[in-house]
């Protein structure tokens, strides 16, 4: 499988993305990745009430909708486009880093239990 880099020049983003549509637990609520890299994501169908500057948490990541990972990384919206969300990570530690690879690398068998 290819990794499809995502993403334009027009933002000042530190990190590439990759495309993929796997899920993000935050907000109490389970939503699909559009793409994600280790400075942050996006996601899309967001109907809540985040805007651009207010911080978040993102309490875990699956392949599926299903055996998450748990993680707790405190995060900023970085901008919000409709129902269209980007979420930049404030700090990773160890255990997020290696969750944020394995679901780039789509390594399913880190997330099973």
């Amino acid at each position: 499988m290819a990794i499809k880099i995502v993403g334009t020049t027009q933002y000042t983003r530190k990190d590439n993305r990759i495309e993929t549509f796997t899920f993000v637990s935050f907000e109490d609520d389970v939503y699909q990745i559009m793409n994600v890299g280790f400075g942050g994501l996006m996601i899309g169908g967001y109907e809540g009430k985040l805007m651009s500057g207010m911080g978040c948490k993102v309490k875990g990541f699956s392949l599926e909708d299903n055996n998450f990972v748990d993680v707790h990384i405190d995060c900023v919206v970085a901008r919000r486009v409709g129902n269209q969300i980007g979420i930049q990570f404030v700090e990773l530690d160890q255990l997020s880093y290696e969750v944020l690879e394995a679901l780039i690398m789509r390594r399913k068998k880190f997330f099973k239990k």
